[in-house]
């Protein structure tokens, strides 16, 4: 098969507007995501990425929920908690303490929606 110029500008073109719309799409899973967590958490001191291989990271200052709040937030987006890291640095000079809480998800298969017609 012989490929000329204008035929890698054309496949060059088609990932651009590809990589465009996945950039697009994340954005807008992580807004959801912010927005979500802002209504349920205790903190709204948190980052939370989404990443193009279906991986959120989520980092937090303080506890932003407790176990049943992360597995509505699983239920909702139809993640997996792989990794759950909760660091506690008690200040004795200052008698402060500070809790920072990272985690890990990755989407979960997704499930096609079955009718049932009443057999």
């Amino acid at each position: 098969m012989t490929t000329t110029h204008k035929t890698w500008h054309k496949i060059i073109k088609r990932h651009n507007d590809c990589r465009a719309k996945m950039i697009e799409l994340n954005l807008k899973i992580e807004e959801g995501m912010k927005e979500y967590l802002k209504t349920v958490g205790e903190t709204e001191d948190f980052i939370i990425r989404f990443e193009e291989t279906g991986t959120i990271k989520l980092n937090c200052n303080g506890d932003l929920f407790n176990l049943e709040q992360i597995f509505d937030f699983c239920d909702v987006f139809n993640l997996s908690l792989i990794i759950n890291n909760r660091v506690i640095v008690e200040n004795h000079l200052k008698n402060t303490t500070e809790i920072r809480t990272n985690y890990l998800f990755t989407t979960g298969k997704l499930e096609e929606k079955t009718t049932d017609s009443g057999d």
